[in-house]
């Protein structure tokens, strides 16, 4: 059936309001007694997944019958997920050889797939190049590999292999690790706000990194984990050490999608203690 919609940058279809505020047109089919909207227009988008300016809508579906006003799914926070995997060895002479993944779903599944697909090969590598030097100055990409581009019934796996010459903080013989957990504090570098903070919607952010260290080196301190939940969000960075390897686990999950003008005063100083907790380092020392 076709659907008329006005996605978030118009106004939401009022039912008590007489109106044609719409400026898209999606699909509805109805599979095993449940409606499943469709977004045709979304080239990378999986089935029974909608982009973000999609969900949430009251609209407007035509059946032969006649017309009836429907609401579009909001995905919990679960459906739209990044996922990263860091895996770093740190060599004898503190040059790095490392390898990351990237697994995506939801809406970033669809910016990601989009990115990969329409983005030629030499630019694609240049932005991986720049990107590792933000964990190794003057790193070089060995190699990129791209999985389930073409299969929308699949997460795209963006995963790529890297050296850099460099990874620690040298102050004497102690080696300070870059800080592991990571939040985006500009969220709240306002002192107030006159409308809400708008992410659009509910999402996860995971990360995992795993570091292999050299035996020419012992862990002289390693963080406290760190887990937080308000009405906002839910973070947990989560610490742990097997012989020579570290480990940690952050996840970010929000569970609203925006913060009213009137609760961001609370959410500033949430948000900004939650900072400064998790603002610490791990700390070595180089065996002579």
């Amino acid at each position: 059936w076709p659907v008329l919609i006005a996605t978030k940058d118009y106004y939401n279809l009022n039912e008590d309001f007489p109106s044609a505020m719409f400026n898209h047109a999606i699909a509805a089919v109805r599979l095993n007694d449940k409606t499943i909207f469709l977004d045709a227009t979304a080239q990378t988008c999986s089935f029974a997944d909608l982009p973000a300016d999609d969900q949430a809508r009251r609209v407007l579906l035509f059946k032969p019958e006649g017309y009836q006003i429907e609401e579009t799914p909001a995905y919990p926070a679960e459906h739209n997920l990044a996922k990263q995997a860091l895996l770093i060895k740190i060599n004898m002479d503190e040059s790095i050889s490392a390898k990351k993944t990237n697994l995506t779903f939801g809406v970033y599944d669809q910016a990601q797939r989009h990115w990969l697909l329409y983005t030629q090969p030499q630019l694609i590598r240049e932005m991986l190049q720049e990107k590792i030097q933000e964990i190794s100055i003057g790193a070089k990409l060995s190699s990129y590999n791209i999985e389930n581009l073409g299969d929308l019934d699949k997460p795209v796996v963006l995963s790529y292999a890297f050296n850099g010459p460099e990874y620690f903080t040298a102050a004497g013989p102690l080696r300070i690790l870059p800080q592991l957990p990571g939040m985006d504090t500009s969220l709240a570098a306002k002192d107030s706000r006159k409308y809400a903070i708008d992410f659009g919607i509910l999402d996860t952010k995971e990360t995992l990194v795993e570091i292999e260290m050299p035996g020419n080196f012992t862990i002289k301190y390693i963080p406290e984990s760190v887990s937080e939940e308000s009405p906002w969000l839910k973070f947990t960075a989560e610490y742990n050490r097997n012989r020579n390897k570290l480990y940690l686990r952050q996840i970010l999950q929000l569970k609203k999608s925006s913060i009213p003008a009137n609760e961001y005063p609370e959410f500033k100083i949430f948000f900004e203690n939650l900072a400064k907790n998790i603002k610490q380092r791990i700390l070595l020392e180089r065996m002579k």
